[in-house]
């Protein structure tokens, strides 16, 4: 029963707390968001790689709603119109929401370009900018090569 009890308290003092934050427009309340902040628009390829604090929990804070990312003026846009960065390997360019499948990589390469898995529903998932193969190319050791290249 004190379990019980003590469950309900964390769960009125963590609903207070949010109800605290006033957060701004496309800003939603967060109980326990990590110290890393990986919801800023990247500003490199590798932007997000970068992040040690990963699994940390801190304080209740506002932070953006999904798909949206923080911009350098401090507020949340949508994912898709952050800023473009440079895609400095040949045969790539920068695409603001890749798609979930198929993915750049020759272990998912069709002739056709088209997901391999044509069985999997619909979802949402998050936009995250990045460098992609071009059209007809795929990445092979992260090098993007013609389909005929490669391994079968």
């Amino acid at each position: 029963m004190t379990q019980i009890g003590l469950i309900s308290l964390a769960v009125i003092l963590v609903t207070n707390c949010l109800a605290d934050l006033d957060c701004g427009q496309n800003e939603v309340a967060k109980s326990c968001a990590d110290g890393c902040h990986l919801n800023v628009c990247p500003k490199s390829r590798n932007f997000n790689a970068s992040c040690s604090a990963l699994g940390l929990c801190s304080s209740s804070l506002c932070d953006c709603r999904f798909n949206y990312k923080r911009a350098e003026n401090g507020t949340c846009i949508p994912t898709k119109d952050c800023p473009k960065f440079d895609c400095d390997g040949e045969n790539e360019e920068y695409v603001a929401c890749p798609p979930f499948c198929p993915r750049d990589d020759c272990s998912q390469a069709t002739s056709d370009g088209r997901c391999p898995n044509r069985g999997y529903m619909l979802f949402v998932v998050e936009c995250q900018p990045a460098c992609r193969c071009i059209k007809g190319y795929w990445r092979n050791n992260g090098v993007c090569v013609p389909y005929q290249e490669c391994p079968q």
